[in-house]
């Protein structure tokens, strides 16, 4: 019977999450320094951000192995 270790599908999630944000956070970098060039408020991208890197953060552990494979920044962000 093949084992799996659940520490390591959580890990590989985690991972892929952090691959799936970069270009996010990039992006939102960029209209970071828009907003400040501009002298926009900034308080949304901000939180769009703390948001996006909180999610490597998040107890998995609740999660079935499918729902771990199928996991997503979309659905891994809270509301």
């Amino acid at each position: 019977m093949i084992g799996i270790n659940r520490a390591k599908a959580e890990s590989i999630t985690v991972d892929r999450l952090r691959v799936e944000r970069e270009p996010l956070l990039a992006e939102l970098d960029t209209s970071y320094l828009r907003a400040l060039e501009a002298g926009d408020d900034a308080s949304l991208i901000i939180a769009e951000k703390q948001a996006l890197r909180d999610i490597t953060e998040r107890d998995l552990s609740a999660l079935s192995l499918t729902e771990l494979a199928a996991l997503t920044i979309e659905k891994a962000l809270p509301g």
